[in-house]
């Protein structure tokens, strides 16, 4: 399956497709405990880019954007992890505890590759989050990675 990413580069300290999950340890989020890697993904290259919109506070970022699209293996995505999703799983002003549990048991499990949500931003649209010490992640496949600018009027 293809899934996309729209990821920051500063060349000699960050490359856009790198999979590390680093940079997801470093913040924590909706979906990973701080100290914890992940690769958050989306279903869709739209979905990506309302993700980016939302997390930059309002502002146009002065960053070079990549949009990476990603090969995950399908039978990855078929055995995903689904949680079940606590009430508060969508709350906009904090990344909830609740969700932040659910991740840390499935990554500490280390049973799976990938965790499929749905998007805060769109509901309707998934999110593959990646587990990048999974032995799986071996077989996910960077596709490309091109020069993405988001458009000026997502910031107006």
């Amino acid at each position: 399956m293809k899934v996309f990413r729209l990821a920051k580069e500063k060349p000699g300290r960050y490359r856009a497709d790198d999979l590390s999950g680093n940079g997801a340890a470093l913040t924590g989020g909706r979906w990973n405990p701080r100290g914890l890697p992940v690769l958050y993904t989306c279903c869709s290259a739209s979905t990506a880019v309302l993700e980016a919109r939302v997390h930059a506070a309002g502002l146009l970022p002065v960053a070079n954007f990549y949009l990476v699209a990603l090969e995950v293996p399908d039978r990855a995505v078929t055995a995903a992890y689904v949680p079940a999703l606590p009430d508060d799983w969508n709350v906009l002003d904090h990344d909830p505890a609740s969700t932040v549990a659910l991740a840390r048991q499935w990554l500490e499990e280390g049973k799976r590759l990938v965790m499929r949500v749905p998007s805060v931003v769109c509901p309707t649209d998934d999110n593959l989050i990646l587990n990048p010490v999974h032995a799986g992640m071996t077989q996910v496949k960077v596709l490309y990675k091109q020069r993405f600018e988001l458009d000026r009027r997502l910031f107006k």
